[in-house]
């Protein structure tokens, strides 16, 4: 089983690695970490924590022997969701988990919500974090 994790450095995508973390060891699965680079570019100080987040979430699989594949995109000319799913696709991906932020009916309408269109458009199920 393959199992897609959304990681941003929040607090939520900490809680939802942690828990596709326990779902990939007790299914023996494979766990894809993603995370979509700021505005494409890697050369900022918070894809620099970003990148150092994954390295340490690889390396806490390895300690659990969790089969482990981190993956750090730089498309410009996609949202994080589109992004994400792209990745489900193309990786044959049996189900994605996502940390789910709280942010007002004004927040959503104005800018949206990466979870909604995951949800909406993945090619598999999507277990929500919060």
């Amino acid at each position: 089983m393959k199992i897609l994790v959304g990681y941003d450095g929040s607090d939520m995508a900490q809680r939802a690695l942690t828990i596709a973390q326990r779902r990939a060891k007790a299914l023996q699965g494979e766990l894809h970490i993603f995370a979509a680079a700021v505005n494409g570019k890697m050369d900022s100080p918070k894809n620099s924590r970003l990148e150092s987040g994954l390295k340490d979430s690889e390396m806490l699989c390895q300690a659990c022997n969790i089969k482990c594949k981190i993956e750090m995109s730089q498309q410009q000319n996609m949202s994080v969701a589109e992004d994400l799913v792209r990745y489900a696709k193309e990786n044959e991906i049996d189900e994605i988990v996502i940390g789910l932020r709280r942010r007002s009916q004004l927040g959503k309408l104005i800018f949206g919500s990466t979870s909604r269109q995951v949800i909406l458009e993945a090619p598999c199920p999507v277990l929500c974090v919060k």
